[in-house]
């Protein structure tokens, strides 16, 4: 096993050499590849019906690119996978910069901001406070992504 410094960004890459390793390498793998479409059909599906348009706006409403999400989904898979690759030994810093520009908005910029929205009856004091948590992740927002870009 692997403690301190000798832990690698990946786990799997971690563990001692043999059967039970290769394995749970393997398992890794297959769960990684097949749960991908799973993961990115929510965003691919809103970036390829915004790329489709702006084309469509651009080309001209007999476009036949931009009829063809098939074409723009495999673009922009390419464009991850190129990502990745470029990425691959600062691993731990492109996640926590996703966490920081991704997972504090959702978590603690987004929902009291929506509760103020959806509930006209509020108090103002719950406001306040909704606002005060909202203030807080950008906050934290800031925070996390400056931190993380200043250690790349």
């Amino acid at each position: 096993m692997a403690f301190g410094d000798d832990v690698r960004t990946v786990m799997t890459t971690s563990l001692p050499s043999g059967k039970l390793a290769t394995t749970v390498q393997l398992a890794y793998s297959f769960a990684v590849i097949f749960t991908f479409p799973l993961q990115n059909f929510p965003s691919l599906e809103i970036a390829c019906r915004s790329i489709a348009s702006c084309l469509e706006s651009t080309c001209g409403e007999g476009s036949s690119f931009a009829s063809q999400r098939n074409v723009i989904a495999s673009l922009l898979v390419c464009l991850l996978g190129v990502i990745a690759a470029m990425t691959m030994e600062r691993l731990d810093k492109l996640v926590s910069l996703m966490g920081s520009l991704i997972g504090c908005p959702l978590a603690f910029l987004l929902p009291p901001m929506i509760h103020n929205n959806i509930d006209p009856s509020l108090s103002k004091s719950r406001r306040v406070t909704n606002n005060i948590v909202s203030f807080l992740g950008l906050c934290s927002m800031v925070l996390a992504s400056v931190t993380t870009l200043l250690t790349w």
